[in-house]
């Protein structure tokens, strides 16, 4: 009996010691992964951070100030002020299938911003260890802001905006944000569009931080955000970047 005993709580300890052997990181690449929520944190120097931003393919997040984003900031980036009082909503409207790039000054908001990214469905977040500084120190370059995030959408009303649907039989509605940069990129297709479209069917932007209700009963999340409505009905949606030529489509498809 006791020879059995002995063997069960042999193998339960060998089971244990295992689990906790295959928990480490498996890259051995040394850099700092912590899991937070349903998503992990990594702290990266300015030369992995740089390979991954050249890549072009997840967002590069700017949580400094407007006062500190005015001395320079990596290009491409989208900017969130994490002392905002809604940045937490506003990091909910981004694209949580995309791994994030965050950055800051120094590192620590920008650590304190991945956290709550990871806790918030974000499923891989890299942030900047030493953050612009560092980036700046190792000589890797910054943009100057331009002011062309300064534009004045209309701000709509749930009711205004049902009445711009009652008025017109074809709307293209772009439901985006001045602080993604995948809207910005979107913003003068959408309007060459608009000019061309004049008179056949409404296309316009809605800054979703302007109409936050618009935004809530459409269940936007994830900007851009494209929705087409027909007879003041939605007949489709679609978010990410798009070429213009597919929505181009969907408008003539429509009309």
């Amino acid at each position: 009996m006791k020879t059995i005993l002995f063997n069960s709580i042999a193998c339960i300890y060998c089971f244990l010691f295992s689990c906790s052997g295959n928990s480490q990181n498996p890259s051995g690449s040394g850099l700092n992964e912590k899991q937070q929520g349903g998503g992990s944190v990594e702290d990266i120097d300015p030369a992995s951070f740089s390979k991954l931003v050249s890549a072009g393919k997840g967002i590069v997040l700017d949580v400094r100030t407007p006062e500190e984003i005015a001395e320079g900031f990596i290009e491409g980036a989208s900017m969130i002020d994490f002392y905002d009082e809604e940045f937490l909503r506003k990091i909910n409207l981004m694209q949580k299938e995309k791994d994030v790039y965050v950055y800051c000054r120094s590192g620590g908001r920008s650590a304190k911003a991945a956290q709550l990214l990871a806790d918030n469905g974000f499923i891989k977040v890299y942030n900047l260890k030493g953050g612009i500084t560092a980036w700046e120190n190792k000589g890797f370059p910054v943009s100057k802001p331009t002011g062309a995030e300064k534009e004045n959408l209309p701000d709509f009303t749930p009711q205004s905006f049902q009445e711009l649907l009652d008025k017109n039989s074809v709307v293209l509605a772009d439901f985006h944000t001045l602080w993604c940069v995948p809207c910005k990129k979107m913003a003068p297709v959408v309007d060459e569009l608009a000019k061309q479209y004049e008179g056949k069917a409404k296309i316009i932007r809605v800054d979703v931080d302007k109409s936050k209700e618009v935004g809530k009963k459409f269940s936007i999340a994830g900007v851009p955000v494209f929705i087409l409505f027909k007879n003041g009905k939605e007949v489709w949606r679609k978010s990410g970047m798009m070429e213009r030529e597919e929505l181009k489509k969907i408008v003539t498809e429509n009309l």
